[in-house]
C-alpha cells in the first residue's frame, strides 16, 4: 500500500470559509419523514443479460454490478439524465477552488445508511480511503483508472480527503481533473456504510443510503426492498428483483409470459416481433464501442503490418449490418460520437483483402497460430452475438491468410479478466466499454491511459497524452487534444474499432415510464407504474 498523503488542510478550510469558485445550485433537503409516508408494496422483476460477478461496484466496471448497486449506494453527485453532468446527490452543493486542486461538499442533513447510521462527512471519507487502498495495491478499480492511482511512473491525483466539518467533505488533488465530478456519478462512487465496509460484507450485501435496500441472494438473482427511511422520493416499486437470463430468447419470452417486467438487451431477432406485439422497446443512444483487440504482447502482433493486415480483413460494414440494431455505428475510433472530438487524420485501414493479404505478405508472419478469445452465454450493451461475430471475423481473417485457434471463454468464467491478464496468452480477442460517464476520459483513460495486459502497449508519450487531455478545462483545446489522440491511437492499432452500437430495454405494459440512460445505469425508484400508492 502507499504511504499515506497529507491533504491540504489550511487549503480545504480556506474553503469552507468562502474562497470557493463554480457553487452548485443547493438541491432540496429531504422531504416528509418516512413515518409519514406510504412504502409501495408493487413487486417488480428485470433480466439482466449476465449475472453481476460482485455488487460492490467499486471494485469493477461491470454493466450488471454497477447498475445493481447504483440502487443501494449513492454518490456525492448524480448524473442529470440528460446532459450527464453532475447534479446534487448526497452532497446538496459544492465548489471547487480556483486552482482547480480541491472540492468542497455539503452533504444532505438527516440522512442515514440501511443500517440506521448516519451519513457524515468522517463516513464519505472512509469510502475514499479505502478506494485509494484498493487502488494502491494494485487492483484496477474504477477509481484507479480515473485517479490514475497504481500506475507505475505516475503521480496519483488523488491526495486526500478531509471532514472539514460533521457535514463538510474536501477532496484534494495534486492537480487539476476535468473529468472529477462527472466521474463522481458513476456508481463505482457510490458511499457505503463505514460499519458495513469494516463489517467485510460489502461485496455480497452493500449498505448504502440509496432508495432500495438488500434483502437476499447474489449478483445472480438479487431481491432488493424499497428504503422506508430513504431521504427522497421512493417511487412505485416496493420489492426490486434482478434476475440473470442470459440468452436474449429466453428474455423475450420471460416479459411475454409475465415471468419478468422488464429486460436488457433486446435480441436482433426480437425486435420485429415485441413491435408487432405492441411491447414497449426504448432504445438507448450509442454510448459504447466494440473492439477486435490485438495484443503486441504477442508475436507477431509486434508487427504493424500484420495489425494493419488484420484491420483490413475485417468487414466492420457487414458486421454490424449482420449483427447489431439498426442505428448502430460503425467505428473508426473508439469515442462515440456524442463527444464530436473525431480525428482528422484516422487511418484504421478500411476493408480490403486484397491489401489484407498483400500486407500479410510482406510482414513477419509465418502461418502461426493465433489465439483468438471471444465470450459465450452473453449479451452485451456493445456485443449482442459475440458468439456469431467471432465466427465471421475469423472467417474473414482466414480469407486473408491468417490461422485462428478458437478459445471459447464463458462470460461467467472470468472471461475479461483472462483477456487483460499482462501474462496471458491472447492474441486477440472481442471486448468493448460501455460508458459509465460523460467524458471522453471515461473512454481514452480506461483503454488507452496505462500499460493494459489486454494490448500490451507500453507508451509513456501516449498515456502522457491522455493525462493532459484530461486536466485541460472543456472547450476548444480539449476536443483538439482528444482528436490527437484518436489519430494516434488508429497508427498504433492496439484493437480494431467495430462499432457504436445502440443497446435497448424492453417493459410490460405495467410500466407507463422507464428512466432509460445512455450508461444503462438506470435507477429503479424512478420507473413510474402508474400505480403510485
Amino acid at each position: 500500500m502507499a504511504p499515506r498523503r497529507t491533504p491540504r488542510t489550511a487549503a480545504a478550510l480556506a474553503l469552507v470559509a468562502g474562497i470557493l469558485a463554480g457553487c452548485a445550485p443547493a438541491g432540496e433537503e429531504p422531504g416528509a419523514p418516512a413515518a409519514s409516508r406510504s412504502v409501495p408494496s408493487t413487486e417488480f422483476v428485470f433480466a439482466n443479460a449476465a449475472a453481476a460477478p460482485t455488487l460492490d461496484p467499486a471494485t469493477v466496471n461491470i454493466l450488471e454490478t454497477s447498475r445493481i448497486g447504483a440502487q443501494m449506494l449513492e454518490g456525492l453527485v448524480s448524473a442529470d439524465p440528460s446532459t450527464g453532468e453532475a447534479v446534487p446527490g448526497l452532497a446538496r452543493s459544492w465548489a471547487r477552488s480556483e486552482d482547480g486542486l480541491s472540492y468542497s461538499f455539503e452533504l444532505r442533513r438527516d440522512v442515514r445508511f440501511h443500517d440506521g447510521t448516519d451519513l457524515d462527512a468522517a463516513a464519505v471519507c472512509a469510502n475514499f480511503e479505502r478506494w485509494e487502498a484498493l487502488a494502491a495495491d494494485g487492483a484496477r478499480t474504477p477509481f484507479a483508472t480515473v485517479l490514475r492511482t497504481g500506475v507505475p511512473g505516475t503521480e496519483p491525483l488523488y491526495a486526500g480527503c478531509a471532514a472539514a466539518s460533521d457535514s463538510s467533505v474536501v477532496l484534494s488533488l495534486t492537480a487539476p481533473h476535468t473529468p472529477l465530478l462527472r466521474a463522481l456519478t458513476h456508481p463505482a462512487f457510490g458511499i457505503a456504510s463505514p460499519a458495513a465496509l469494516a463489517a467485510g460484507t460489502h461485496e455480497t450485501h452493500p449498505v448504502g443510503t440509496g432508495p432500495f435496500r438488500y434483502e437476499s441472494g447474489d449478483g445472480t438473482n438479487v431481491v432488493l426492498s424499497a428504503n422506508p427511511d430513504y431521504w427522497g422520493e421512493l417511487g412505485d416499486i416496493g420489492r426490486l428483483e434482478f434476475r440473470t437470463i442470459a440468452e436474449p430468447e429466453l428474455r423475450y419470452v420471460a416479459l411475454r409470459l409475465g415471468q419478468v417486467d422488464g429486460y436488457d438487451q433486446v435480441g436482433l431477432d426480437s425486435f420485429a416481433p415485441l413491435a408487432r406485439e405492441g411491447v414497449q422497446v426504448l432504445q438507448r443512444d450509442p454510448y459504447s464501442v466494440s473492439y477486435l483487440g490485438i495484443n503486441q504482447d504477442v508475436a507477431p502482433l509486434d508487427d504493424p503490418d500484420v495489425r494493419a493486415a488484420i484491420a483490413a480483413a475485417v468487414d466492420r460494414g457487414a458486421i454490424v449490418r449482420e449483427h447489431y440494431p439498426d442505428g448502430t455505428r460503425v467505428a473508426n475510433q473508439f469515442l462515440p460520437a456524442r463527444f464530436a472530438m473525431d480525428g482528422t487524420d484516422l487511418q484504421v485501414p478500411s476493408y480490403n483483402p486484397q491489401r489484407a493479404r498483400e500486407l500479410l505478405a510482406g510482414s513477419s508472419y509465418a502461418g502461426e497460430p493465433l489465439r483468438f478469445h471471444y465470450p459465450r452465454s452473453t449479451s452485451r450493451t456493445y456485443m449482442q452475438e459475440p458468439e456469431k461475430i467471432y465466427a465471421d471475423i475469423a472467417a474473414q481473417l482466414v480469407r486473408a491468410g491468417f490461422v485462428i485457434e478458437p478459445v471459447p471463454v464463458d462470460w461467467s468464467d472470468g472471461y475479461v479478466e483472462r483477456v487483460q491478464d499482462p501474462e496471458g496468452d491472447h492474441a486477440l480477442h472481442l471486448l468493448g466499454l460501455n460508458g459509465g460517464y460523460r467524458d471522453p476520459d471515461y473512454f481514452t483513460a480506461a483503454l488507452f491511459g496505462s500499460p493494459r495486459g489486454e494490448f500490451g502497449v507500453d507508451s509513456a508519450s501516449l498515456f502522457a497524452a491522455v493525462d493532459r487531455a484530461a486536466a485541460l478545462p472543456d472547450g476548444e483545446d480539449r476536443s483538439s487534444a482528444y482528436a490527437s489522440i484518436n489519430n494516434r491511437v488508429s497508427r498504433l492499432l492496439p484493437a480494431v474499432p467495430l462499432a457504436h452500437p445502440i443497446s435497448a430495454v424492453a417493459v410490460g405494459d405495467s410500466v407507463t415510464s422507464f428512466p432509460l440512460s445512455s450508461t444503462g445505469n438506470e435507477i429503479f425508484n424512478r420507473v413510474d407504474l402508474g400505480t403510485a400508492e
